[in-house]
């Protein structure tokens, strides 16, 4: 589980890495920005299945709080993705690099 749990932290920090550049950097050809776009979905989703494993795992090893919160990191994907539009489109961003950061010291604490 060291080597799941690990990832999960690597995976993270890579994803909060990922959604700061796109917050800050102005992508001015389509190219660069589908690539981007590709390359926060690989990571999303790479995360997304990383804190399932260790979801999965605190819900074994009795830790329920630590794995409620990863849970709702995993779920505020689809609610942001929900709320959000192109104008508000920083905003949520800035959220849910704050959501990374919160399961970051979940996964921290474990």
């Amino acid at each position: 589980m060291y080597i799941v749990l690990s990832s999960a932290i690597i995976i993270n920090l890579l994803s909060v890495v990922i959604l700061l550049i796109g917050l800050f950097y102005n992508f001015k050809q389509p190219k660069n920005k589908a690539a981007y776009g590709y390359l926060i979905i690989g990571c999303m989703l790479l995360y997304i299945i990383a804190l399932s494993l260790v979801l999965i795992y605190g819900f074994f090893a009795k830790h329920f709080l630590n794995s409620l919160v990863l849970f709702l990191c995993i779920i505020s994907h689809f609610i942001i993705g929900k709320l959000v539009k192109y104008e508000t489109l920083k905003k949520y961003t800035t959220v849910q690099i704050m959501c990374y950061i919160v399961s970051l010291i979940t996964l921290l604490s474990f």
